[in-house]
């Protein structure tokens, strides 16, 4: 094998390793600052070979197999659908950059490459085919300390950051001298610097200023999700969890959170009443009425006659409508429920993206027991005021990797972030780790102390520094007592959302269009 060969191949393969190394839950994240210079190398080595781009496109797959593989033990062939369909999304902002340098300094066609990358992004935060895991801000979860400023950015300034001292390290190796290779070094120190006065000011606030407190008990029950939705424990599941966290109810204790879908009886909304599992649950706060409860629910609710169907609406044999739901259900000390239903779905497993276009592909949709098919959604967020009057964002699995739609819960008075997940699905794997640690970015970007009931994976309360308290570990059946502080005041972060992402999506459209008009105006010429 040739020299230039073996130099491909690694070129190929180390994007993939060194993310791996990066990537939560692992340590190594400052390893993601040089992650892309490879793959710079090997655009230039690949630049004039015709259909050499498919290496870019096989390297980032490689990247997505060894972060997310995991997904394959909820539904193989769906999963590899996936990791195809993501790659290929990704590969598009290096497209842009291969038929920028074509037309523009090499200079200005990293420029747009990093606006591509995160239009890229921020188009994964706010469309039907969301997969945001890989957004490159997420690389820092684990180590947050050196990313407190994200409650002025968000995660997507962590991408900025990334990205741009990749583009220095390249043009550094390029130039070799000493006044280019000191660029990218202190692109990476600032940040980290800037994060000290950010981390201390946020500390001092938690011994200097007096917060209302609850006591909250958030409960593990460890059922194998793929056996908890069948018809004989509908309702035995719920009375063993309620059985599981009674010892631990104090006359202090203000709420009880169950994960999702712990209610697994199929709730028709407009009578709730009518099921077993509502019936238990107003008992047992009628029991302890100084409790508020929050659980996971699956619930349905049709349409009356001459409403507007949604277009996830189902219809019955008799030809009624209705829409199900992955829902949050609040009850109060008084017995009243509230119901949010999951606003963010996850592709295949809830919602089939933009169903009308791509019906086709109705067969890759995933069945996770439960409810299959598309579901229905809230189009806006909607927070549970609960006791003491503190107001808690009811988010739902997936939703809590969506940096701006966990800020519109604050934006709707949210003081607590709640949330609530199923784990399970992919086993002791990476994925229930890295979902964990993504929540504590969600905790810096709003300030808001996180709780976190799974019914397996891992249970907690993350302060809003993003540190991990009262950890639970991974398959084992617990409950958990802590005491959450609320918090009001919104962040930048919270009141202007995914702004850089905005910015960029402008910049890179308008480099786009820009392209094609110079292209056009040299082939007249």
């Amino acid at each position: 094998m040739t020299k230039n060969k073996i130099r491909l191949i690694l070129y190929i393969l180390s994007p993939a390793i060194l993310f791996w190394l990066a990537w939560p839950p692992r340590d190594l994240f400052f390893l993601g600052f040089f992650a892309f210079v490879p793959l710079f190398l090997l655009e230039d080595k690949t630049k004039n070979i015709r259909r050499s781009s498919w290496l870019i496109y096989l390297s980032l797959l490689i990247w997505n197999i060894v972060i997310s593989w995991w997904v394959g033990y909820a539904e193989f062939y769906s999963s590899i659908f996936m990791l195809l369909a993501n790659s290929w999304l990704m590969y598009l902002p290096w497209l842009g950059y291969r038929k920028a340098r074509n037309l523009v300094s090499d200079q200005k066609a990293l420029f747009i490459f990093i606006s591509l990358w995160l239009s890229f992004e921020y188009l994964h935060l706010n469309w039907q085919i969301s997969w945001p895991w890989f957004t490159l801000g997420n690389i820092f979860a684990k180590h947050n300390e050196v990313v407190q400023w994200y409650e002025i950015t968000g995660t997507l300034g962590g991408s900025l950051w990334v990205l741009t001292t990749n583009v220095l390290s390249y043009l550094a190796i390029q130039k070799t001298n000493l006044k280019s290779g000191l660029k990218p070094i202190a692109v990476i120190i600032i940040p980290i610097l800037l994060s000290i006065p950010f981390y201390l000011s946020n500390q001092k606030d938690y011994t200097t200023t007096k917060r209302s407190t609850l006591s909250a008990l958030l409960v593990q029950p460890n059922i194998d999700p793929y056996l908890k939705f069948e018809k004989d424990k509908e309702v035995v599941n719920l009375v063993d969890m309620l059985k599981l966290v009674e010892p631990y109810i104090k006359d202090s204790t203000d709420i009880i959170i169950l994960p999702e879908t712990a209610i697994v009886e199929y709730v028709d909304e407009n009578y709730p009443d009518r099921f077993e599992s509502i019936q238990i649950l107003k008992e047992f706060v009628k029991n302890h009425p100084q409790i508020h409860f929050i659980s996971g629910i699956s619930t349905y609710k049709f349409f009356l006659k001459g409403e507007p169907l949604s277009q996830t609406a189902r219809k019955t044999k008799n030809g009624d409508y209705y829409d199900s739901y992955n829902t949050a259900i609040s009850f109060d000390k008084k017995g009243n429920l509230d119901f949010y239903h999951k606003g963010k779905l996850v592709p295949g497993a809830e919602i089939m993206p933009y169903s009308k276009i791509f019906k086709f592909l109705d067969f890759l949709a995933v069945d996770l027991g439960g409810i299959s098919g598309s579901l229905g959604s809230d189009k806006k967020p909607k927070v549970f005021n609960t006791a003491k009057n503190s107001n808690l964002a009811p988010l739902i699995c997936y939703e809590s990797v969506f940096p701006g739609h966990v800020a519109e819960f604050c934006r709707e008075g949210a003081e607590i972030l709640v949330v609530i997940t199923n784990d399970g699905w992919w086993r002791d794997t990476d994925g229930y780790k890295q979902h964990m640690y993504y929540a504590t970015l969600r905790a810096i970007e709003n300030r808001r102390e996180v709780l976190r009931s799974a019914n397996t994976g891992i249970s907690c309360r993350i302060d809003k520094l993003g540190k991990i308290h009262e950890r639970s570990q991974w398959w084992t059946r617990e409950v958990i007592p802590v005491e959450v502080n609320s918090f009001h005041n919104l962040t930048f972060y919270s009141t202007y959302g995914d702004y850089i992402g905005r910015l960029a999506s402008f910049i890179g459209s308008f480099f786009i269009l820009g392209m094609i008009v110079k292209k056009k105006s040299n082939n007249v010429n």
